[in-house]
């Protein structure tokens, strides 16, 4: 029988955890080591959610199997962990430790890793801290047999929550104090070495973002940026980065930092256009092939669109660059820094994130 792990009772402990944490921070518990991992990892943060949510049900029950994901689960101790993850712990995170934990998602046992229906070694995972981190919790999970020891972890969890949070407070007011009198032609360089990073195409969204920003910081225009490689992931999302005006649609994005096709942007019009969006810019970034095509290879999209309405527009992302410095020549772009850390944080672009902080305390 599943087991219905009180939410009202988990909220109530995460915040006795959190006032006596901040009084006298844990600093271990049974499972350390492997709590350390998981924390610890790169691309592991749906294992983090595991890890957190599971020990957390095993305090308020200690009935749970911790090893379990669904109430489809067989196991006797069934619970479902999505529910307990999205509706306590996202929040807890998000309200009390200043979204360390990463709120880009609040359904966040929605990825792969927490779609089984229970923790198993034999469950797909990623090479490197991904597959280790599973292959610790399911090691380590199940030596936690009582409330107390599972406190004990939840606490320790928290102590390492609450540390990370003063770190980045400290490393956004370092951050703040560095990106304080800087130049246009130094948020230019260091706008062109970001681009040449890449990051699996997040560098392009952080740049254009902050581009736009600039751009349309006023005027009733609301910018919304989107995670890479994940369109459609909001039902409001029409482009990677969408532009809203008086909260309608109204300029459609698509970023492409890969070689892309005619077909791909007339793809991306046609969303834009379901929507009701009055135009499309197509932004090539500098991994892609756009500078090697004739200005005619796009010509099909946009008369198409042209014939319904809407403007097509291809565009790569220096010239974007240069059009937006030039035309804010005298800006303080102090609100540009501020923008790209914004956004990589928002998308959860964290390899990015540690280069924007790193650059700027160089």
């Amino acid at each position: 029988m599943t087991i219905d792990i009180d939410k009202t009772a988990a909220t109530r402990l995460l915040h006795a955890s959190y006032l006596a944490c901040t009084e006298k921070p844990v600093e271990e518990c049974p499972i350390s080591s492997a709590i350390d991992l998981v924390m610890d990892g790169r691309n592991c943060l749906t294992y983090r959610y595991i890890m957190f949510t599971a020990l957390l049900a095993k305090t308020v029950d200690p009935a749970i199997d911790v090893l379990s994901l669904q109430a489809g689960d067989r196991s006797a101790g069934a619970y479902d962990a999505r529910s307990l993850a999205s509706k306590v712990v996202y929040p807890f995170q998000k309200s009390m430790l200043g979204n360390i934990l990463d709120g880009s998602n609040n359904d966040p046992l929605v990825n792969k890793p927490g779609r089984f229906t229970r923790l198993r070694k034999t469950n797909p995972a990623a090479a490197g801290d991904p597959k280790r981190a599973l292959m610790a919790l399911c090691d380590n999970l199940p030596k936690i047999e009582t409330q107390v020891q599972a406190r004990q972890c939840v606490d320790y969890i928290v102590t390492k929550l609450l540390a990370a949070k003063t770190a980045r407070e400290n490393q956004l007011r370092a951050f703040d104090d560095k990106a304080r009198g800087r130049s246009v032609f130094t948020a230019r360089r260091f706008m062109s070495d970001l681009l040449d990073q890449g990051f699996g195409g997040a560098a392009l969204v952080l740049a254009a973002t902050a581009l736009y920003r600039l751009r349309f910081a006023d005027n009733g225009f609301r910018i919304e940026a989107h995670p890479v490689n994940q369109s459609g992931s909001s039902k409001r999302q029409f482009s990677d980065l969408d532009l809203f005006r008086d909260g309608v649609p109204f300029m459609g994005t698509e970023l492409k930092d890969k070689p892309f096709t005619s077909s791909d942007v007339d793809h991306a019009a046609e969303t834009a256009y379901a929507v009701g969006a009055k135009s499309l810019l197509f932004v090539a970034g500098r991994h892609s092939t756009f500078a090697s095509q004739p200005p005619t290879y796009f010509a099909k999209a946009r008369g198409k669109y042209a014939g319904l309405g809407m403007y097509v527009g291809v565009i790569s992302i220096d010239a974007l660059m240069d059009m937006t410095f030039a035309a804010h020549v005298d800006l303080d772009p102090t609100v540009l820094f501020e923008t790209v850390r914004e956004t990589a944080e928002a998308i959860g672009a964290l390899e990015a994130q540690m280069w924007v902080y790193e650059r700027l305390a160089g």
